[in-house]
C-alpha cells in the first residue's frame, strides 16, 4: 500500500485531501509526517485523559464542597486563580520553546534544540525567584483585601505559601512539557495528565476522610503538579536522547530571539488570566467567598469543556509549527478550516448537553440549590466555549506564522471588555453578570475577527470558512438539541439513569449526523483509513511511534 502524506497536506478549498503517494525517508521533515501519522492515537489519548479528568471532577467538587464547606471552598478557589497569575511571569518563554523546538526538531537540528531549551531553562530562574517572592506577600496581603472567615486566615496563608512553591517548579517543567508537546506525543501527554490527577483524587478522599482542611489540599495539590512536571522531564528525555544543557548552550542572540516572540504570547497570557482567571476574583470582592462556590461550580463544568476543547486543539500547533518552518502553505490553509470544523463537531456535544439539560444535571449532582445559582452561569460560559474553539484554532496558526501580534492585542482588548463589563453587571444584576461580560466580548472578537484575521491572512473566503466550519456543525447538532428537550419537557429525564440514557441516545444521533454532513468525504476516507489502521498501531506501538514507519 501506499503512504496517504497527511490529513492536511493538499490545496485548501476543493481538494482537501491528496492521492496516495509515497515520500522520501529524508530527516528533514520527517518528524512531520510521523506527527501526522500520530493524529488518531493522539485524538485518542487526549480524549481518554479528559475522560479521567471528567470522571476525577465528578467525584472531587462535591467531596471538596461538602468537606471543606462553602466558604473554605470558596477561599481556594480565589487563593487557585490569584496564584495562577504567577505564570504570567515566564514572559511567555514557554509557548516560544515550543514553537522553536517543532521548527528545529522539523528541520532535524539536535544542536539548536538544545540551545533552545537550555536558554529557556537560564531565563526561567527569574520568574521562579519572582513566584516564591509573590506567594509570600500574597500570603501577608490576602487577608486585608478579600473578607476572609476569621478561621480561615492562618489555612489561608499557608495555603498560598505552598501552592507558590508548586508554581515556581512549572518555570522549567513547563518547558519539558512543551518538549514532549512539541514532538506531538500526546500520547505521553495523556499519561502525564492522567496519572497525577488519579494520585490527587486518592489523596483529597484519604486526607479529607480523615478531617484535614485546607492547608492538605494545598499540599496535595503541589505534590500532584511536581509529579506532572517531573513526567514532563523523563517523557523529553525519552524523545530527545540528545538533549544537552549546558552553558555553553545558552545564547543571549537566541534569547532575544525567544523574547522577541514571547512579548506577544505574554501580553495573551495576560488577556487568558483576565478572561479565565479573574470571574472569582471580582465575585468574591463584591459578593464574598459564599458566591464564589455558587460560580465556581458552574465555571468548572464550563471550563471543563473549554480544556476539552484545548486537549483537541493542542493538537495541532505542533504540526502547524512543523508546517510553516517547511513551506507548506496549504497545509495551514487545511488545518484552519478542517481544524476548526472538527473543533467545533466535537464541542457541540457538550455545549448542546449543557445548554439543555446543565440544570436538572446540577440538581442531581450537587443539590437543589445550585439549580438556580449556578445554572444560568454554566449556560452561559458554556456558550463561550464554542466561540473558544473558533479562537484557539486561530491561534495555533498564527504562532505557526510568527503573526501573533494582532491576536495578542484582539485578546487583550476582549480581556479588557470582559473585566470592565464584568465588575461593572455584577453590581447590577449579580453573579451571573460577571458571566456576560465574559460572553458578549467572546461573540465578537473569538467568533469573529479573529477567524475572519486569520482566513485574509491564509487568503480563505470567510463565507466558505463559516459555512464549512461553523454552520455544518450547527446544522448538525441541531436534531440533537430538540431531542434532549424533546425529554426534558416531557419528564423523561428523572435520575442520573434516564439522563445518561437521553444524552446517550442523543449522542449517536449526533455523531451519525456529524460524520454524513459535518465533515468533508475526503476526511471521512482519512478517518476510517487511519482508524481501521488502530488496531494495528497498539499490536507495533512502540515501533510505530518512535520511529514513524508504515504500519
Amino acid at each position: 500500500m501506499r503512504n496517504l502524506k497527511g490529513w492536511l497536506e493538499m490545496p485548501v478549498v476543493d481538494q482537501p485531501f491528496a492521492p496516495p503517494r509515497e515520500v522520501a525517508p529524508t530527516a528533514r521533515g520527517s518528524s512531520l509526517r510521523a506527527a501526522k501519522r500520530r493524529v488518531p492515537v493522539n485524538v485518542l489519548a487526549n480524549c481518554l485523559s479528559f475522560a479521567t479528568n471528567i470522571v476525577v471532577s465528578f467525584l472531587v467538587v462535591p467531596l471538596l464542597v461538602h468537606r471543606l464547606g462553602n466558604s473554605a471552598y470558596g477561599v481556594w478557589g480565589l487563593i487557585g486563580q490569584l496564584i495562577e497569575y504567577s505564570f504570567l511571569l515566564d514572559f511567555g518563554i514557554r509557548i516560544a520553546v515550543t514553537r522553536y523546538v517543532a521548527r528545529h526538531l522539523a528541520l532535524d537540528q539536535q544542536h539548536e534544540i538544545n540551545k533552545v531549551i537550555t536558554t529557556g531553562l537560564v531565563f526561567n530562574i527569574i520568574p521562579l525567584s519572582f513566584s516564591l517572592l509573590g506567594g509570600g506577600v500574597l500570603a501577608y496581603v490576602l487577608p486585608h483585601f478579600f473578607p476572609i472567615p476569621e478561621g480561615l486566615v492562618a489555612p489561608a496563608r499557608w495555603s498560598v505559601v505552598i501552592v507558590a512553591i508548586g508554581i515556581a517548579a512549572s518555570f522549567p517543567g513547563s518547558l519539558f512539557l512543551g518538549c514532549v508537546a512539541a514532538s506531538s506525543r500526546y500520547d505521553l501527554l495523556g499519561i502525564r495528565r492522567s496519572l497525577p490527577v488519579l494520585v490527587r483524587v486518592f489523596l483529597l478522599w484519604y486526607f479529607l476522610d480523615h478531617g484535614y482542611g485546607l492547608v492538605a489540599v494545598a499540599t496535595i495539590s503541589t505534590l500532584t503538579v511536581c509529579l506532572g512536571y517531573g513526567l514532563d522531564y523523563v517523557f523529553t528525555r525519552r524523545q530527545f536522547p540528545h538533549l544537552s544543557v549546558r552553558r555553553e548552550h545558552f545564547d543571549l542572540s537566541l534569547l532575544r530571539t525567544l523574547l522577541n516572540f514571547s512579548v506577544y504570547a505574554f501580553i495573551s497570557s495576560i488577556a487568558w488570566r483576565l478572561l479565565f482567571m479573574t470571574d472569582n476574583i471580582v465575585v468574591g470582592f463584591a459578593l464574598g467567598p459564599v458566591a464564589v462556590t455558587f460560580y465556581a461550580v458552574g465555571m468548572n463544568l464550563a471550563g471543563t469543556l473549554r480544556e476539552s476543547v484545548g486537549n483537541i486543539t493542542a493538537l495541532y500547533a505542533p504540526l502547524a509549527y512543523q508546517m510553516d518552518a517547511l513551506d507548506e502553505k496549504e497545509s495551514l490553509r487545511r488545518l484552519f478550516i478542517s481544524g476548526s470544523r472538527i473543533a467545533l463537531v466535537y464541542v457541540l456535544a457538550g455545549i448542546t448537553t449543557l445548554v439543555i439539560v446543565g440544570r436538572p444535571f446540577l440538581g442531581l449532582w450537587m443539590g437543589s440549590a445550585f439549580v438556580d445559582s449556578s445554572g444560568p452561569i454554566l449556560i452561559l460560559l458554556s456558550v463561550e466555549a464554542g466561540f473558544f474553539a473558533l479562537s484557539f484554532t486561530s491561534t495555533q496558526v498564527l504562532y505557526a506564522m510568527n503573526r501573533p501580534r494582532v491576536y495578542a492585542w484582539l485578546s487583550l482588548s476582549d480581556a479588557a471588555v470582559n473585566f470592565a463589563l464584568s465588575a461593572t453587571l455584577v453590581g447590577w444584576v449579580g453573579a451571573v453578570g460577571v458571566a456576560w461580560g465574559t460572553v458578549i466580548p467572546a461573540c465578537l472578537v473569538e467568533a469573529i475577527i479573529m477567524p475572519v484575521y486569520t482566513a485574509a491572512l491564509l487568503r480563505v473566503s470567510p463565507l466558505h470558512f463559516y459555512w464549512s466550519a461553523v454552520l455544518r456543525p450547527l446544522l448538525a447538532a441541531t436534531p440533537y438539541g430538540l431531542w434532549l428537550w424533546f425529554c426534558l419537557q416531557h419528564g423523561l429525564i428523572r435520575g442520573y439513569a434516564s439522563l445518561a440514557l437521553a444524552v446517550c441516545s442523543g449522542l449517536v444521533l449526533y455523531a451519525l449526523l456529524a460524520w454524513s454532513f459535518g465533515l468533508d468525504g475526503e476526511e471521512r476516507a482519512w478517518a476510517r483509513q487511519r482508524l481501521s489502521g488502530l488496531k494495528s498501531m497498539f499490536m507495533a506501538i512502540y515501533p510505530a511511534w518512535e520511529t514513524g514507519e508504515k504500519l
